[in-house]
């Protein structure tokens, strides 16, 4: 027996060497490093899960519903796609259980059905659900979301790529790892996505508007035509050309004027764009769709450049379409960069979605600022160290079911450093000199990249610098073609041309080329594409622009204005007194530039309109401080139903500071602050349904006079609202109102003769000193505590109320406090 003992132990090694070495190949196969790391992963990452306690979901569905999704997972394995058909939502029933049962843990109703159209999202028993809450519950702050197999995003990927895109101010959804069980069976870490819906916009500080997409309906036809084994043919109804543009909630929409109104111009804009009757550019947001494309390269994303699955918020007051951080399908290497052969000329109405967003001069150059800035070392490493504690947490819950997902913080410096070589191009194309016809030199210029170049000027032979006559950027080379030729002219009566400078376009360094001294007979292409959508300052008599100043001066005088004024970006619209402008005839101004309007103490300028018509004053994504002083706005615009966010003044996104002016009229909004900052002082208002609106937006009163509103005075939806020494009187609704987690704060306010003095709901948080109440129908409203909010919270400290109806109402679990402690409560709110 003893002699065996060396032979069973040999058997033994070889046995397990010879699994170690099939488990290494197989792992290797699976793109896994191979046994030895698999092995480290399990040992290190294992016991960092004992130490987090993720939420749970818990999902009860009852046996017809149960019987219902078992038969789509089974259709869905038979043949090989998810079919909408008979994927209905079934009825379920949530508890969810935060960390320590904290903020959040509760119990609400809902729906569910199987998400997703691909088999992965239905292998084993880890199925893929979209869930909608009903009424106020929710997880997490989400009504509508997708629990998943962490898989399906690539574990950690999404969840860095999301973090990444909300960094750089593009809306992202909420994504993270969770724990699920379904009917008491324990389906271990699931991955949580955001779905689409009005909470996605609120949580990335967003005013409502649709969030549009192409329907995918067609394409996934033709993406599963012949998976039964029926004939593929070449079908035409699956291009990106054909699809429509749908958008989430369209239900919703339809039944809402203002949204259904922008999901039309939405529609307008897109078409326009495929169409090319509007520049993307003019469709939509510059700086943040090349962050996208740029954050694309980064990541190693660029399967996720499919028409198909980009999705958009539709700005209703900026009138672009923003881009939403979604699926990335990273982490790849990547070899080239996502613009690479795509500008390969002027718009074509064939050219695929991301192809006609490379080829607009601005994106593009928006997109390669952006590469440059995330490619550089310091970037990520600056990320991963903001990001150290939640990546952390991330990743032990992950680690829990996944040890061996770890996320591969080498993939993104690869690709940092295969962005930054491939920018640094050694030769941008060839230049030839194709001699001079009087006081014109004439360059042919050859693309050899798969970039664009945009040209700069020439060096010439008596050490002369020439820019060309006409702003120039070469396309690129087509792959597999030669370069086609481009005549460039300069204004030099030498023919001796020795260097061209050049750069990519938005590159922050330059580079330099020898020209070639011989010629290239070449065909120039003179086709001007011009904007259908343009400003129009030159076309106004009372307006002198200064291009050299850029300032666009409203000259004295009155004067009635019956179209339209739409003044450029990168000016300055100055007006002083006397002046009087009478919007008539539905006329507005819409300006991308600052305004700088002043008038004295008793000579204000005076912007109305006589017939009421006009579509108000408004300013638009600008980044200069506007100031306006001593200006009276009068009946600019006349209620008519429910309007959008317009109301006669509005300014998106654009820092205004504005003392001494008067509102008057019956529009349903006085002035609308979304998304910026503002300083508001000794003003005045009257009429009007709502007189003062900020919406994700941070505002500033002083000293101000809200009066004989029909509605309400002041409200914030999101973002932070300070009131001070200012009065509000002769309120039909609300005098101060804070919504969606706004944050109030005012000091030394006289309210009176008003049916609710201050009200808060959705989270918001009033803080109230030093004022007075009088003759209020109710004081102060704490609405409901709601999932998705928390509770609404009314501090009031040193408030004498007077004359009140009612003190105070009190939803459930919000809270009112007087001078510290709780408020006595006549009765709970609803």
């Amino acid at each position: 027996m003893k002699k065996r003992w060396p032979w069973i132990a040999a058997l033994l090694l070889v046995i397990l060497s010879g699994s170690a070495w099939f488990a290494d190949r197989k792992l290797k196969k699976h793109g896994h490093p191979g046994l030895r790391t698999f092995v480290a992963q399990w040992w290190n990452n294992y016991p960092k899960s004992f130490a987090i306690e993720p939420p749970v979901v818990s999902i009860t569905v009852d046996d017809a519903g149960m019987e219902q999704l078992y038969g789509v997972v089974e259709r869905a394995r038979d043949l090989g796609v998810i079919q909408r058909e008979g994927n209905e939502y079934v009825d379920g029933e949530f508890s969810v259980a935060m960390p320590g049962g904290g903020e959040g843990s509760g119990d609400f109703k809902g729906k569910l059905r199987i998400k997703g159209k691909m088999t992965d999202h239905v292998e084993g028993e880890k199925w893929s659900f979209r869930v909608v809450a009903r009424k106020s519950g929710g997880f997490l702050g989400m009504k509508r979301f997708s629990l998943q197999h962490p898989g399906t995003r690539n574990y950690l990927c999404d969840w860095f790529f999301h973090r990444l895109m909300k960094g750089e101010g593009i809306i992202a959804p909420r994504y993270g790892f969770c724990k699920v069980k379904l009917n008491d069976e324990d389906l271990g870490v699931y991955a949580y996505e955001e779905h689409f819906g009005p909470e996605l916009l609120e949580n990335n500080d967003r005013v409502p508007g649709p969030i549009v997409r192409f329907d995918p309906g067609l394409f996934w036809l033709h993406r599963t035509q012949g998976i039964d084994g029926s004939a593929k043919v070449d079908d035409a109804y699956g291009a990106y050309q054909a699809a429509g543009l749908d958008a989430f909630g369209t239900d919703d929409i339809a039944k809402d004027p203002d949204q259904k109104r922008y999901f039309e111009q939405a529609i307008a804009l897109m078409e326009g764009f495929r169409r090319g009757r509007l520049r993307a550019s003019q469709v939509f947001d510059v700086e943040r769709t090349g962050k996208r494309l740029a954050m694309l390269d980064l990541v190693g994303g660029h399967h996720s450049m499919d028409w198909s699955d980009v999705k958009f918020w539709f700005d209703p007051m900026a009138q672009r379409l923003e881009p939403i951080s979604y699926e990335s399908f990273s982490a790849e290497r990547i070899n080239q960069l996502a613009g690479a052969w795509r500008v390969t000329g002027p718009f074509s109405p064939s050219d695929e979605l991301h192809t006609a967003l490379f080829k607009d001069p601005a994106i593009f150059s928006a997109y390669v600022r952006n590469m440059e800035r995330f490619s550089g070392q310091e970037w990520l490493d600056s990320a991963f160290a903001a990001l150290a504690g939640a990546l952390d947490t991330a990743s032990a819950t992950l680690y829990g079911e996944f040890p061996y997902k770890e996320l591969d913080r080498s993939i993104y410096y690869a690709n940092q450093l295969a962005i930054r070589k491939l920018l640094n191009v050694p030769k941008g194309f060839h230049a030839y000199n194709n001699g001079n016809r009087g006081d014109t030199l004439t360059l042919a210029l050859v693309p050899i990249e798969s970039l664009p170049m945009q040209v700069d000027s020439v060096l010439l032979g008596d050490g002369r610098f020439a820019a060309p006559m006409e702003p120039v950027t070469l396309p690129c080379r087509r792959v597999g073609n030669p370069g086609s030729p481009v005549e460039v002219r300069f204004l030099a009566s030498s023919d001796s041309a020795v260097k061209v400078f050049y750069h990519i376009p938005g590159a922050s360094t330059g580079r330099e080329l020898e020209v070639f001294p011989f010629k290239l007979a070449s065909e120039a292409d003179d086709a001007k594409f011009l904007a259908a959508m343009v400003p129009n300052p030159h076309e106004f008599p009372f307006l002198a622009v200064d291009d050299s100043a850029r300032t666009i001066t409203i000259k004295p005088g009155a004067w009635k204005v019956d179209r339209t004024v739409v003044l450029p970006s990168g000016y300055r619209c100055v007006a002083t007194w006397p002046l009087e402008l009478d919007l008539v005839n539905g006329a507005g101004i819409i300006s991308h530039a600052a305004l700088a309007w002043q008038g004295g103490k008793d000579q204000h300028l005076r912007i109305f309109s006589s017939d009421s018509s006009s579509s108000g004053v408004r300013v638009i994504s600008v980044p200069s401080l506007s100031s306006i002083v001593h200006v009276d706005f009068s009946h600019l615009t006349r209620r008519k139903g429910k309007e959008g966010r317009n109301g006669d003044v509005a300014f998106h996104a654009s820092p205004l500071q504005m003392s001494g002016c008067t509102f008057r009229g019956t529009a349903r909004r006085l002035i609308g602050i979304t998304m910026g900052k503002a300083g508001i002082a000794h003003c005045s208002f009257s009429g009007g349904s709502d007189q003062l609106e900020a919406v994700a937006a941070q505002v500033d009163v002083t000293n101000c006079l809200f009066g004989q509103a029909q509605d309400d005075a002041v409200t914030a939806e999101g973002g932070a609202l300070t009131l001070k020494e200012t009065a509000l009187r002769d309120v039909a609704g609300i005098a101060v109102k804070g919504e969606k987690g706004a944050r109030i704060t005012a000091d030394r306010l006289d309210v009176a003769r008003c049916g609710v003095a201050f009200e808060g709901r959705e989270g918001g948080k009033l803080t109230i000193a030093n004022s007075t109440v009088a003759d209020a129908g109710v004081a102060a409203e704490a609405k409901k505590y709601e999932m998705r909010y928390g509770p609404v919270r009314i501090e009031l400290n040193k408030v004498v109320i007077t004359s009140a109806g009612q003190r105070f109402k009190r939803g459930p679990e919000s809270i009112i406090n007087v001078d510290g402690r709780p408020a006595p409560v006549n009765d709970t709110g609803k």
